[in-house]
């Protein structure tokens, strides 16, 4: 199933990009960048590793292995899962838009 990222989604993936190429360089970017997509991608293969979210109702939780994040993901219609958006796990959800 395809998967579709909210443009509220991007910017807060770009935001943790961002941050960690401040922090600790281009390349840690780069592969946190590619850890994120490949879990979301992998969501077909373990669509019940996503529990249903009680913060985002109609949303699963996808726990961002080994890194501080969580991905809030929904299935549309059967057709393809669209992620919401993708928090720390400190943060204080929910974020406001």
């Amino acid at each position: 199933m395809a998967i579709k990222w909210s443009d509220f989604a991007l910017q807060s993936l770009v935001e943790i990009i961002l941050w960690y190429e401040q922090e600790a360089g281009r390349n840690v970017a780069d592969s946190i960048e590619n850890r994120i997509f490949k879990q979301v991608d992998n969501i077909d293969l373990f669509p019940m590793r996503a529990p249903e979210s009680d913060i985002f109702l109609g949303t699963r939780k996808l726990v961002i292995t080994n890194l501080p994040y969580v991905a809030f993901i929904r299935n549309i219609e059967n057709d393809y899962w669209e992620v919401v958006d993708i928090v720390h796990t400190s943060r204080k959800l929910p974020k406001s838009e």
